[in-house]
């Protein structure tokens, strides 16, 4: 009998660290999904902001849009495994004893999509310089700061309600 009700206890937990475990996967799942969404929302809007700012014509508009939207997928991908690397950084840094070697790849697999990040910001420059006026290319310049500094601004904005909010539900 007390065999029995250690089995069953023993299972109960297993099964609950099952439940749990899968309720953290779809959690961080549901965040990564966030995350995409949100950044091809930006990488929307800053489109159709840039295509104002800059006067293209439709003929630039034709060659920007699909080159500037697959370079800003490629890097969300890249982005996604630096994320990846990091939290094994993180991870490999907590442990008692951290494995030199181990902790020197992932230091070497962080600079490589680092590398890899820089190479498309290069790639999308290029082309853009072959497809914008000089004067477009100027103004690109000033939109990207324009635009990175504004967006900063509002989710820092953004971020300080949450913060109130959440102290007012606290009080």
């Amino acid at each position: 009998m007390k065999a029995k009700s250690i089995l069953v206890l023993f299972l109960s937990i297993v099964i609950l660290s099952a439940f749990v475990s899968a309720g953290v996967q779809e959690e961080a799942q549901a965040r990564e999904k966030a995350r995409r969404m949100t950044r091809e929302n930006i990488t929307t809007l800053m489109l159709i902001r840039m295509t104002r700012f800059l006067e293209l014509t439709e003929d630039q508009t034709a060659k920007i849009y699909p080159f500037f939207t697959r370079i800003e997928k490629e890097k969300m991908q890249i982005n996604q495994q630096l994320r990846r690397q990091m939290r094994e950084l993180r991870l490999a840094l907590s442990a008692e004893d951290p494995d030199p070697e181990g902790l020197k790849a992932t230091i070497q697999a962080i600079k490589e999509l680092r590398d890899a990040l820089k190479s498309k910001d290069t790639e999308l420059e290029k082309h853009l310089e072959k497809n914008l006026t000089v004067i477009q290319q100027a103004k690109y310049l000033v939109f990207v700061t324009t635009f990175f500094n504004e967006l900063r601004s509002q989710l820092d904005r953004a971020r300080m309600m949450r913060e109130r909010a959440g102290q007012k539900e606290k009080k």
